[in-house]
């Protein structure tokens, strides 16, 4: 019981996802060093036991990061609040052009290694994840690339976000039998979603409004019920509203993931822009996969089993979100 409330206070506090790496690669400095924050839970799921030393800990971190040229020494681990581990290693360095990270990535799909590279006072940012465990590190980085495909990662990822999508479309569909004004509407809807999201995102993203980001998470879960349950009794009938409306609260936690990557020193107008087209980019994607599936079924009863199973895992993802429980694999 006191772990769980020692993890609720920290992460309010830090405001520090379960499934992120924080790393910084520093090669500034004359002696090349490299910090990593991450989760006492995830290293504890994945050694299966709960009293680990720091010995394992480090060996399990150099097991699973490798800087080609590179000799990772570990400096110190430090246990911050008996939820958060904090670890400082020293290199000896030549050449370095290439890092694999695949910490945590067997035991949750959903895990991500945030690498920041610090080199001649400049800032790149490396993303890992279970589909892109190693980086060929380049002279330049094309940022608005980088964070273009993050973008459409993040969308194409985001499983409540996709069943957000889903649910305006379905509702859409319920009503209507004409292929091309259901499209229409779609369109609409997407256009709505787009302009709200672009507003919180940036306006979280320039320090103007920054609400707590497990507060965002578990509304984000909320809208996803309402819409479903909305499919069932029509209270509201103009989608385009509710995904207007929604769509702010959709932006804060896009700008959240934005955070995680640490983009202040970075060129934030390319970031900002570069993450929010390959949100839309990754939206359109999704659309266009499950549009006509869903316009020829829609008289089935295949989409009233989607709708309850949406409303099922919406109120899953509140509880899970409101208590911090995890017991959610996405």
């Amino acid at each position: 019981m006191k772990k769980i409330i020692l993890l609720l206070f920290f992460i309010f506090l830090n405001a520090h996802p379960l499934n992120i790496t924080k790393m910084t690669l520093d090669l500034n400095k004359t002696i090349p060093t490299l910090y990593m924050r991450f989760a006492i839970f995830n290293i504890q799921k994945a050694l299966h036991k709960d009293n680990i030393s720091k010995k394992e800990i480090q060996s399990y971190i150099l097991k699973h990061i490798k800087i080609n040229n590179c000799k990772i020494m570990p400096v110190s681990t430090k246990i911050k609040n008996e939820v958060i581990i904090d670890n400082y290693f020293k290199l000896k360095c030549k050449n370095i052009n290439k890092i694999f990270f695949n910490m945590f990535f067997d035991i949750d799909k959903t895990q991500q290694g945030i690498m920041k590279i610090i080199e001649k006072n400049s800032t790149k940012l490396i993303v890992f994840n279970p589909n892109k465990t190693s980086y060929i590190l380049k002279k330049q980085q094309n940022e608005f690339l980088s964070f273009f495909k993050e973008g459409i990662f993040h969308i194409l990822e985001g499983i409540d976000h996709i069943f957000f999508l889903l649910m305006l479309i379905i509702s859409v569909l319920l009503k209507n039998y004409n292929l091309k004004k259901s499209l229409i509407e779609i369109i609409e809807i997407a256009t709505a979603f787009t302009i709200s999201h672009s507003i919180t995102l940036s306006l979280s993203m320039f320090n103007i409004v920054n609400p707590p980001e497990n507060l965002i998470e578990v509304l984000i879960a909320c809208t996803i019920l309402f819409v479903a349950l909305n499919n069932l009794y029509f209270w509201i009938k103009r989608e385009w509203l509710l995904a207007f409306l929604f769509g702010f609260i959709h932006g804060f936690g896009f700008a959240n993931a934005l955070k995680e990557m640490n983009v202040q020193s970075i060129n934030f107008a390319k970031v900002v822009f570069g993450f929010n087209l390959g949100v839309e980019i990754g939206q359109i994607c999704i659309i266009s996969l499950i549009f006509l599936p869903l316009f020829y079924l829609r008289k089935t009863k295949i989409v009233k089993f989607i709708i309850y199973i949406t409303i099922v895992l919406s109120i899953l993802w509140i509880i899970d979100r409101t208590f911090n429980l995890h017991f959610m694999p996405f």
